[in-house]
């Protein structure tokens, strides 16, 4: 029997559009448009469950459709598609439309069902959250409570000068925390889990994805926030499809956007901490089967469950 759930496909080449159109409307309720206006349109009025959209469009760019998409329909899963590596591109999407999930043009049929199928499964799981919460995320409008002791900021790989800085702008709402290494960052993060961390990706032992990644796979609710010098098309893809980074910034980002990213993240950690089925990614966990880690995350979760222990015993 066909899905009932919706799904909309945004793209202006027409013969892309009437592919995927025709591996998809097997199985769902498939909308096309080939402008992001018409794509808008169609979000008031019906029941978008996922949205694909091609980054390079004339008028109104994937990115942009992306971030309107998430103020016209907030529970709507976001995904972009493009075969260009345009890194600013990819860095709004993810900064300000908060994307899913990240494709390649050409993807893949199998790719494309799958990613389609895991949306579907986390709408449905979101939209059955209490009204209450539902409503605060749909309208973002959740904030850090202020009256609460400060909210607890990881930042890893960062320099002291660095740290001052920051400190500087972040004293009054953050705690802020610090490690030098992934083994000192792994110790504080048993002893106090922080509601938000702060990684820098050139660390001196391990590659940062692979240390994120083993920290997630065991504390799914940390919201991640990458502040880095390294940046490139590959990095972010990685960091949304196997993290849903929060925020991808570079350092070259001014001190009110850093702040702005942390305040936004603080708020986020209230949600989860409320309703923990609204993080997507703990919600992808809980759908999708379990990845076998790559040698360097199979070793990082070693060193993480060995301080675990360590703990304990104390």
């Amino acid at each position: 029997m066909k899905n009932t759930s919706h799904i909309l496909l945004v793209d202006d080449e027409p013969l892309i559009l009437s592919s995927m159109r025709d591996l998809l409307e097997v199985d769902y309720v498939v909308h096309t448009a080939e402008s992001g206006q018409k794509a808008l349109e169609i979000l008031t009025k019906y029941p978008i469950k996922v949205l694909i959209s091609d980054e390079r469009m004339p008028t109104m760019r994937g990115h942009q459709l992306l971030k309107r998409a998430k103020q016209v329909s907030p529970h709507t899963i976001r995904i972009l598609l493009t075969g260009y590596a345009d890194l600013e591109s990819v860095m709004n999407s993810v900064n300000a439309g908060e994307i899913f999930r990240y494709l390649n043009k050409p993807c893949r049929n199998d790719a494309l069902l799958n990613v389609v199928r895991l949306g579907v499964q986390i709408y449905d799981r979101l939209s059955s959250l209490k009204s209450t919460v539902t409503t605060a995320v749909s309208k973002n409008d959740v904030k850090p409570d202020l009256t609460l002791p400060k909210y607890d900021a990881l930042f890893v790989g960062f320099t002291p000068d660095e740290i001052a800085r920051l400190q500087l702008r972040l004293s009054k709402h953050f705690t802020i925390r610090t490690a030098i290494n992934v083994v000192e960052a792994l110790k504080l993060i048993n002893e106090t889990p922080p509601a938000v961390i702060v990684s820098e990706l050139k660390l001196d032992d391990y590659e940062g994805l692979d240390f994120l990644q083993a920290v997630v796979s065991e504390n799914p609710q940390l919201i991640i926030i990458v502040l880095t010098d390294a940046v490139d098309v590959s990095l972010i893809t990685q960091a949304v499809n196997e993290l849903n980074v929060f925020r991808y910034l570079p350092k070259s980002a001014t001190q009110e956007e850093i702040e702005r990213a942390l305040m936004d993240a603080a708020a986020r950690s209230a949600i989860y901490r409320v309703q923990p089925n609204a993080n997507l990614k703990f919600t992808a966990s809980q759908i999708e089967p379990p990845k076998k880690n790559p040698p360097p995350t199979a070793e990082l979760l070693h060193r993480l469950k060995s301080v675990q222990d360590q703990l304990k015993k104390k």
